[in-house]
């Protein structure tokens, strides 16, 4: 044990204070993760799994559902089954969407990719129900698609009850399924990379700025979309590209806006450094049931949680991250208006399947959301009966 008077030799303490400022800066730069939620991050390009922490577990998506929804639109105006120009009229249903969404009156119409422009930087609940009923001819056919579309891709944790993803028990993901949903967009859909790379888009009264935090204050920051309900907490797929290659974390479950824009960057910013890690592909299937989703709402919104939360306006975000930078503000901001149409109808249909009546402990978690407990009727298959997640 060292004595007073040897503790406070001057050389001896010199050396402390450099190891004291040695260690607290180590400490800082690694900031370590705040949350123990499912993520994963992958390479774009060859599906390596470059980190993850239970990235087959269930989880309600949120808005990242709206990946799905831009997805099967693009690969319906790809096969020619509608137009970017085809019209998309928002519906009675559309209007009774939750936020959030552009309060758009029914019976006004937008182009197709349009509407894929709300979705993917407002989030915009009511468009994405309207989108859904305008490609595939009814909200009930076009889940059918989305959940055709999984099971194509191999996303073996995933089920959707409809295209905005508004919370109901049976729509769920997983980190993983979601990051190849990613990595499919990026690949089949350059031409849609300038949707998710803009910051904003700007109607003629006002501008509605992305929650992609990553945008304007990470590196290289590419896109997605985030995605927030009280049972799912703060979600994001989050891409960005550096010396020619692309990367994908999906982070769920976060505490906060910003929290889940600092663990994503985190993630990457470790991912970019950790070129030879492989721990498997997510192009490769996976067996197996996820564990079932835990629901974040008793955790992130009682009222003493949503009163500590930091949530600032899009755009507005203030953080402190060794991992993020100030932010700089861009012009990439995409004008939209009303109108504009130039293509025909989809020329899908509605399967016309009766919607069952809601069923005990099939809840919604906000607001009277149409079709949000459509069951497996509304997809359009009749599935063998398995145990319900």
């Amino acid at each position: 044990m060292y004595s007073l008077k040897t503790m406070y030799r001057p050389q001896l303490l010199v050396s402390m204070i450099l190891l004291i400022i040695s260690i607290t800066s180590q400490t800082a730069g690694a900031e370590p993760l705040k949350s123990r939620n499912p993520y994963i991050v992958v390479d774009a390009a060859t599906g390596t799994i470059i980190t993850q922490h239970k990235a087959n577990d269930r989880w309600y998506p949120a808005s990242l559902t709206k990946l799905m929804t831009a997805y099967v639109t693009f690969r319906a105006i790809k096969t020619g089954q509608i137009e970017a120009g085809s019209p998309v009229t928002i519906s009675a249903a559309a209007i009774k969407q939750p936020p959030s969404r552009m309060g758009y009156k029914q019976g006004i119409q937008l182009r197709i990719d349009t509407a894929l422009k709300i979705i993917i930087i407002k989030s915009a609940n009511d468009v994405s129900h309207a989108l859904g009923e305008a490609v595939a001819g009814s909200l009930q056919n076009f889940v059918a698609k989305m959940n055709n579309e999984a099971r194509r891709l191999g996303m073996a944790n995933t089920r959707f009850t409809n295209s905005n993803g508004l919370h109901n028990a049976n729509q769920y993901s997983s980190a993983r399924d979601m990051a190849l949903l990613s990595a499919q967009i990026l690949r089949e859909f350059p031409e849609y990379a300038y949707m998710f790379e803009a910051v904003a888009i700007k109607t003629p009264v006002k501008t509605h700025y992305s929650y992609n935090l990553l945008l304007e204050r990470f590196s290289g920051a590419n896109g997605l979309k985030t995605g927030f309900v009280c049972a799912a907490g703060y979600n994001l797929a989050g891409s960005a590209r550096r010396n020619g290659r692309t990367l994908i974390a999906v982070v769920l479950g976060t505490a906060s806006q910003t929290d889940r824009a600092i663990t994503a960057a985190h993630l990457l910013e470790e991912g970019f450094g950790n070129i030879q890690k492989n721990l498997g592909n997510i192009f490769k299937p996976v067996s197996g049931t996820g564990a079932k989703p835990k629901n974040m709402r008793p955790v992130l919104c009682t009222q003493k949680a949503r009163s500590q939360r930091y949530d600032p306006a899009a755009g507005q975000a203030k953080i402190s991250s060794v991992h993020l930078q100030p932010r700089r503000i861009s012009s990439n901001i995409l004008n939209i208006t009303t109108g504009g149409i130039t293509g025909p109808v989809s020329s899908s249909r509605p399967l016309n399947i009766p919607i069952p009546s809601k069923r005990p402990g099939n809840t919604l978690d906000v607001g009277p959301v149409v079709l949000e407990t459509i069951g497996n009727a509304a997809t359009g298959i009749i599935p063998l009966p398995t145990k319900r997640p």
